[in-house]
């Protein structure tokens, strides 16, 4: 017996690049813990610049003819950025050295599914329907997140929750004109990018349990990227790099930043927290959009019904902090101190 404690040794056996990667600035990072007010908070942070991503994205995305080529080059700065202190860091490295064959089949999952194939089905059936029908399909993310959450995670949600939940989706589809809804090949396309981006989150939450958030984020964004080059040098776009201009340049800089700080709050955020409320309080971004829309060009007029959904969002999204918050505090958390991710 050496008298130390079971959370001091804890600490000792656990990696300190496998505790998060806020590690050395929040005592709450390490060993495993999980700080439910922190996850809330970057859930929170994670929703804002959602919302401001999808103004600026609207902006970006007009510049290029092939959105597909836009994404991948935007997702290649997070890519780039994140891959950095792996190169100059030992620690980090180490990481990935005690990281078994199993939690690498996981990683490459986790960059298939959220990293590259669902957006170029996305984008591919936005081609085909309508933006409303896009819109309606990609609202459903967070509920099948809770669905795969519940099956997969074993992830405990009171009914309150599933009742905000409810209500939340509500609050997004009102609003949304119904006649402009095309269900065809594209919203199938569609329908199997969300799904695939439902699973992604729900797969993240798995690696978590057992690696550093930086490492996941690594794997989701520095090879989903790479999968998304080898399917434009396929399609035969990878060209149109070496023709870009200043302005797309610079979106493509703005947007990759902006998109950094997302994946950065809303992996802390599943770290921490239900995936689930971290999805679901996500899906108020809207507000945020709709007010810059609004604020930015002053054009734009809100309807009766989209006020209300605004509304109906924002008290939704406050229920289910609130709810989430305290669900989340009743469970106690599993420190983990493997680099081996449980099957």
């Amino acid at each position: 017996m050496t008298g130390e404690s079971t959370e001091t040794q804890l600490e000792r056996l656990q990696p300190e690049a496998g505790a998060g990667i806020f590690v050395r600035f929040v005592k709450g990072e390490r060993a495993g813990r999980r700080n439910v007010y922190f996850g809330y908070g970057f859930a929170i942070l994670a929703a804002v610049i959602s919302g401001v991503s999808v103004y600026v994205n609207s902006l970006g995305v007009k510049t290029f003819s092939d959105p597909v080529l836009y994404t991948a080059l935007k997702d290649g700065v997070v890519g780039i950025i994140l891959f950095v202190p792996l190169m100059v860091s030992p620690g980090w490295r180490a990481e990935y050295r005690r990281v078994d064959a199993r939690t690498w089949a996981w990683m490459i999952a986790l960059a298939l599914t959220g990293g590259s194939i669902p957006f170029a089905l996305f984008f591919s059936g936005l081609k085909l329907t309508t933006a409303a029908t896009g819109a309606v399909l990609n609202h459903f993310q967070f509920v099948l997140v809770a669905i795969f959450a519940v099956i997969f995670l074993k992830e405990r949600i009171r009914p309150a929750l599933w009742a905000g939940f409810a209500v939340l989706l509500v609050g997004t589809m009102l609003g949304t004109n119904l006649g402009a809804l095309k269900w065809n090949e594209g919203a199938v396309l569609i329908l199997a990018s969300t799904v695939l981006f439902a699973i992604d989150f729900v797969i993240a939450k798995h690696l978590l349990k057992g690696l550093s958030t930086l490492m996941v984020m690594t794997a989701r964004m520095s090879l989903g990227t790479a999968m998304l080059f080898v399917y434009l040098a396929a399609i035969g776009h990878l060209g149109q790099v070496a023709h870009l201009t200043a302005p797309q340049m610079q979106f493509v800089l703005v947007t990759g930043l902006i998109l950094l700080a997302f994946v950065v709050c809303t992996f802390t955020a599943i770290r921490h927290a239900s995936v689930s409320a971290v999805l679901a309080i996500g899906a108020a971004s809207p507000i945020i959009t709709t007010l810059l829309q609004v604020g930015a060009g002053g054009k734009i007029k809100l309807a009766p019904a989209d006020t209300v959904g605004l509304v109906v969002l924002a008290v939704s999204v406050i229920a289910i902090l609130v709810i989430g918050i305290r669900q989340d505090s009743r469970q106690a958390p599993t420190p983990a101190v493997s680099a081996s991710v449980p099957a």
